[in-house]
């Protein structure tokens, strides 16, 4: 592993969970002794190497495809892994997204699968022991508590990485979509549910009350994707740059003539909730969270998403 390791540090951009000021954080790594092995949740996502928070997209009507690097991203857990998957379903279509795709090699990583899921079973409340089958990843590094470790790949892309890089003992996972059982996913739905029906409940009062709307926990989640398109004049240069939006931001609902649709953080609130569990799981069939916990680590006033979300489920049952 090692080995592994080394090489590909030593032949393209290499992003891991590394700690810093106390705190594991997905860092760009020079040396293999640098990457943290703990398993616990990065502060930040590994989200702005797949969707950068600013980019420019064209140029006086010519397009520009920026950092296409060959680039490797350590670590990834599974939950990370899921949120990842959605954004493949998302951008499925955005050629700038696939064109950067087609140079990062995704290598999850675990330190056992039932212990990731025993340590988030607040969102997930069984363990799939097919899993692997509906993530999207390159490479899948399982470690052993005898301190051996597994291999997969789970694309043609990292069965040559780890073919080229002497790993021949591996075995390869074939992708079977992103919905692991037929029907409507339980889980999915008694949170789409409850969020659905909570419209007029008092908890959006409550937590107008205490929520700054900072945007802290958009901007770490994993899982939004919302962006605006801007177009900047530079002297002959006119550029359209694509960042990150925002529902908690002022400007976000904003249109022609000055109104805005999301006036209160009452209702900004509620449209994120229903971004995450009505509107995903609707277009998708899949988690619009996926129960990192990031949200709740960086807010400021300490609003929990998962005990608000079980709150209005036990209201609703």
């Amino acid at each position: 592993m090692d080995k592994f390791l080394a090489k590909l540090i030593g032949t393209g951009l290499f992003y891991a969970p590394s700690r810093q000021d106390g705190q594991v954080k997905v860092l760009p790594i020079e040396d293999q002794r640098q990457i943290d092995w703990s398993g616990d949740m990065p502060v930040n996502s590994f989200k702005n190497i797949f969707l950068p928070a600013s980019e420019t997209l064209f140029e006086n009507n010519k397009a520009i495809f920026e950092n296409e690097n060959k680039t490797f991203v350590w670590g990834m857990n599974v939950l990370d892994l899921q949120a990842l998957t959605l954004f493949e379903q998302v951008f499925e279509k955005d050629i700038y997204f696939q064109r950067r795709r087609q140079n990062i090699f995704v290598c999850g990583y675990t330190g056992g699968l039932e212990a990731d899921y025993r340590r988030y079973k607040a969102q997930h409340l069984s363990y799939e022991e097919n899993i692997l089958e509906h993530l999207i990843f390159d490479v899948f590094i399982e470690k052993q508590k005898d301190g051996n470790f597994l291999a997969f790949s789970g694309s043609e892309k990292g069965q040559q990485l780890l073919e080229e890089n002497g790993i021949t003992d591996y075995e390869n996972i074939e992708f079977a979509g992103i919905i692991p059982q037929k029907g409507v996913n339980p889980v999915i739905a008694a949170k789409r549910l409850a969020i659905e029906q909570s419209a007029e409940d008092p908890i959006w009062d409550e937590l107008a009350q205490t929520c700054l709307a900072c945007g802290k926990c958009s901007i770490v989640c994993p899982t939004c994707f919302c962006f605006d398109e801007k177009d900047k004049a530079e002297f002959a240069n006119v550029k359209k740059v694509r960042q990150w939006g925002n529902c908690f931001y002022p400007e976000f609902s904003k249109v022609a003539g000055g109104h805005k649709d999301l006036d209160s953080v009452k209702k900004k609130l509620y449209f994120w909730y229903t971004h995450k569990f009505v509107r995903i799981p609707d277009e998708y069939n899949y988690y619009g969270c996926v129960g990192c916990g990031r949200c709740v680590r960086v807010c400021p006033v300490g609003i929990d998403i998962a005990k608000n979300i079980q709150r209005l489920k036990k209201e609703k049952s």
